[in-house]
C-alpha cells in the first residue's frame, strides 16, 4: 500500500465545526490488490476530532458512497463531518474505482453494481483500508461502523457478510443483499436495512440491474436475520419521524432481536411513502438517529491487542503503557502483574494479565473483574514502537491492586481492595489524581 502526501485544507471552523479535514490519495500496487492499473480510486477523506488524542479510544464510522459519487459528493449528502466532535468518532469516507463510465462504484457482489465485468476485489480493499485506519489512529475495535449509500448500501452488507469479525453494525441505506445461495457468516453482525416504500432508483420489493435481480428490503433483512440466527418473524417497534416532508412518524420499524447470535440483531427501517434511502440531503434528525442506534451496537470481546494507552510524557512514568476508562463500554481496561510478597508470581505460567472491569457501584467505589487474559500474546508494538508494559499490580498477599488509570481527561493513582474472593469484587481504598491531559 502507497500514500500519497496528504493534502491538509485550511481548519475552517464555521463551515467543518473545528474538525481537523484530511484528504489523502491512496494508490495501490497492482501485487497488493490484484488490479490493473486502469482501476483508479478517488481521494479519501479522513475527519478527526477536534481534541483528537492517542490517550482515548474512538469508534470508527465508514461512509461508503453511491454509484456514480465521489467522496466530497457522499459527504455533502450525508454531512456526518458535523457529528465527529459531539460523538467523538474517527470518520472516514473511501472511494471506489473508476468504471467505464467514468463513474466511481463499489464492486459489492453480484447484484450491484459491475456493470462493466471489472475484477476489482472492494471487500479486500476495504478490509485493509480499515486495517491501515486502526495503524495509523486510536481505534477501538469493538466499534467499527460501516454505512452504505445506495451502491455503497450493497458493499456495507458484502463488507459484514466477507469480515463479520472486523464490523460491528453495517447500515444499507437504499441497497440490498443478494441472492446468492452461501453459508452463514462466521459470526453475527447488528445490521440496519434503511429504504423509502416508494423509491424508485433501488425498489422497495426488488428488482434487477442489467439482468442482475436484487432482493428488496423485506428479503433482505429476512436473509440477515437468518444469517444472524435471530427468531422469525420480527417484531414492530416503535415508529421514527425519518422525513419531515411526511406527517407524523412514517417510518416502520421492524427488529430482530430474540435468539440472535451473539452481538447481531437485524432491523428494518421502512420509510412509507419514501424515496431514496435517507434523502439528498440526509437530514439532521435522520443522522444523528442513525448515529445513535450506531453507537448501540458494539462486538463483545478485547478492544484491542493488548490493553492500555501510552501516558504523556510529561509525567515520567516508569512504565509506557496505562489503563484506561473507556465510558461507551462502562468497562475498566488495563494489564496488571502479579505479585506475592513482591516478587513476581504466576498464574498458569503467566504474570501478566489484560484486565476488564466494570463499576459495580460508583458511589461506593466498587469494581468487578469481568474478564482477563494473558497481556500482549501476540507481542504488538505500541505506537512508539515499544513493547507496552504494565501500570497495574495486583499483590496476592494482601490482596490490593494498584494501577494508574486514565478516566477522559484525567489520570489517577488508584488502589482497590479485594473485597470478595468469590465474585472478583474490590472497592477503592484510596485515588489520587496525578495528571490533566490538557495540561499545558
Amino acid at each position: 500500500m502507497k500514500y500519497a502526501e496528504p493534502l491538509v485544507f485550511p481548519n475552517n471552523l464555521q463551515t467543518f465545526n473545528r474538525i481537523i479535514f484530511l484528504v489523502i490519495t491512496l494508490f495501490f500496487s497492482v501485487s497488493v490488490w490484484s488490479q490493473v492499473d486502469e482501476f483508479v480510486r478517488g481521494e479519501e477523506r479522513v475527519y478527526l476530532p477536534a481534541d483528537y488524542s492517542d490517550s482515548n479510544s474512538y469508534p470508527l464510522v465508514i461512509l461508503l458512497h453511491a454509484y456514480g459519487m465521489n467522496t466530497d459528493q457522499a459527504e455533502s449528502i450525508w454531512r456526518l463531518a458535523g457529528s465527529v466532535d459531539e460523538y467523538q468518532f474517527v470518520y472516514a469516507i473511501p472511494s471506489g474505482t473508476l468504471d467505464q463510465s467514468g463513474s466511481y462504484f463499489w464492486n459489492s457482489n453480484s447484484a450491484c453494481c459491475n456493470f462493466y465485468n471489472s475484477s476489482v476485489d472492494d471487500g479486500s480493499y476495504l478490509y485493509q483500508y480499515i486495517e491501515s485506519l486502526k495503524d495509523s489512529f486510536n481505534i477501538n475495535a469493538n466499534r467499527i461502523y460501516v454505512v452504505g449509500d445506495s451502491n455503497g448500501g450493497f458493499m456495507a452488507l458484502e463488507l459484514a457478510y466477507r469480515f463479520p469479525d472486523l464490523v460491528a453494525a453495517a447500515v444499507s441505506s437504499a441497497g440490498a443483499s443478494h441472492f446468492n445461495s452461501r453459508n452463514d457468516p462466521e459470526s453475527g453482525v447488528h445490521i440496519l436495512q434503511i429504504q423509502g416504500t416508494n423509491d424508485t432508483s433501488i425498489l422497495y420489493a426488488g428488482g434487477s440491474f442489467q439482468g442482475s435481480p436484487y432482493p428488496g428490503s423485506e428479503a433482505t433483512v429476512r436473509q440477515w436475520a437468518e444469517y444472524n440466527d435471530c427468531l422469525l418473524p420480527g417484531l414492530i417497534a416503535e415508529g421514527k419521524d425519518l422525513d419531515s416532508s411526511l406527517v407524523g412518524s412514517e417510518t416502520e420499524v421492524t427488529v430482530y432481536s430474540k435468539g440472535c447470535r451473539a452481538a447481531s440483531s437485524v432491523e428494518l427501517w421502512a420509510i412509507q411513502k419514501g424515496g431514496h434511502g435517507l434523502g439528498r440531503p440526509v437530514p439532521e434528525s435522520s443522522r444523528l438517529q442513525l448515529i445513535d442506534w450506531l453507537y448501540k451496537k458494539s462486538k463483545e470481546g478485547w478492544p484491542k491487542d493488548f490493553n492500555g494507552v501510552i501516558p504523556p510524557d510529561k509525567l515520567n512514568l516508569r512504565v509506557n503503557n496505562i489503563g484506561v476508562y473507556d465510558a461507551l463500554d462502562g468497562l475498566l481496561y488495563s494489564c496488571l502483574q502479579l505479585t506475592n510478597r513482591g516478587e513476581i508470581n504466576s498464574l498458569r505460567g503467566t504474570s501478566q494479565f489484560d484486565v476488564a472491569f466494570v463499576v459495580s457501584d460508583a458511589s461506593a467505589g466498587e469494581i468487578k473483574l469481568l474478564s482477563y487474559r494473558e497481556f500482549n500474546l501476540a507481542k504488538v508494538l505500541n505506537r512508539k514502537f515499544e513493547f507496552p508494559d504494565c501500570s497495574g499490580n495486583y499483590e496476592i498477599s494482601t490482596g490490593v491492586y494498584s494501577d494508574i488509570v486514565q478516566v477522559n481527561t484525567l489520570i489517577y493513582e488508584f488502589d482497590f481492595q479485594l473485597a470478595n474472593s468469590l465474585t472478583n469484587e474490590f472497592v477503592l481504598v484510596s485515588s489520587k489524581n496525578i495528571y490533566q491531559l490538557n495540561d499545558k
